[in-house]
């Protein structure tokens, strides 16, 4: 026979516990703080990315042209039509064009040239000489940091060339390289200008660095006040300058052809 089971009811009552349940929370925001907090994180993502920014190396790097369409003849104006082409990262300012022994009018200066533009100025030389004489051609030019480069180039006037290139090399069409008419072997400090004693590029008095091999012209009298860093991105400078500058000198002197020459550029300012 089955087991009965019995249910006693002690009396004791279920406890039931309720929860009640919390309406949402009406947020208590500061509209005006936190348009605070958004624009001062906006500045320092700012001045991250402009700290960043400027850590980035860019130069400037111009190559240019002249052409003579017709024979020089001493004594009057010859036109010649100059190409400046800024194949390099930076901006150009400032250019300049200078002559020796030739009489120079019409647009020698140039404001500034960004990079990839191309500038055609046409100019007037003239030379009073009746026999040929060797005549030298510097550009200069800025970056917006302050660096400083200069190109040189020489060639004979008067001439009969007709159509035809001019200021092609720092050594003029049958000169030897090796001349000391070309060799400078201390800086020569003068009113107006100084002789890098590692080239011979002729620079204004007051620049610093030599911008055609990048040897130091003078010392900086505020190098104590930069930081480590700042030394050290600008010893970087330095260093891509001089490469730079011996990159167009080997280009100068038929050891890199065009296309050589290009790619080597493009290398060094990637």
């Amino acid at each position: 026979m089955a087991d009965k089971v019995s249910f006693t009811n002690f009396g004791a009552k279920k406890k039931v516990r309720r929860v009640k349940r919390r309406g949402r929370k009406k947020p208590n925001i500061n509209a005006e703080k936190l348009l605070d907090e958004v624009l001062a994180a906006k500045k320092m993502a700012d001045q991250t990315i402009e700290e960043s920014s400027s850590n980035l190396i860019t130069l400037p790097f111009l190559e240019f042209s002249a052409l003579q369409e017709t024979p020089f003849a001493p004594g009057e104006w010859n036109s010649v039509e100059i190409t400046l082409s800024n194949t390099g990262n930076g901006t150009a300012s400032t250019i300049t064009l200078s002559f020796d022994n030739l009489k120079a009018r019409g647009q020698t200066i140039v404001e500034s040239l960004n990079p990839g533009e191309d500038k055609v100025v046409i100019i007037e030389l003239r030379s009073d000489a009746i026999d040929k004489t060797i005549s030298r051609l510097d550009l200069y030019y800025h970056s917006i940091e302050g660096d400083t480069f200069t190109a040189v180039r020489r060639d004979w006037f008067p001439n009969d060339y007709e159509a035809a290139n001019i200021f092609e090399s720092e050594i003029p069409p049958g000169e030897d390289k090796d001349s000391p008419l070309y060799q400078h072997r201390e800086v020569m400090h003068g009113d107006f200008h100084i002789i890098c004693g590692n080239c011979g590029v002729r620079a204004p008095s007051t620049f610093r660095i030599c911008g055609k091999c990048g040897s130091r012209l003078q010392k900086r009298l505020d190098r104590r006040d930069e930081s480590k860093d700042l030394a050290a991105v600008q010893d970087e400078r330095e260093i891509l300058i001089n490469k730079l500058q011996k990159l167009g000198e080997l280009k100068d002197k038929g050891m890199l052809s065009d296309d050589e020459f290009t790619v080597a550029k493009a290398q060094l300012l990637s």
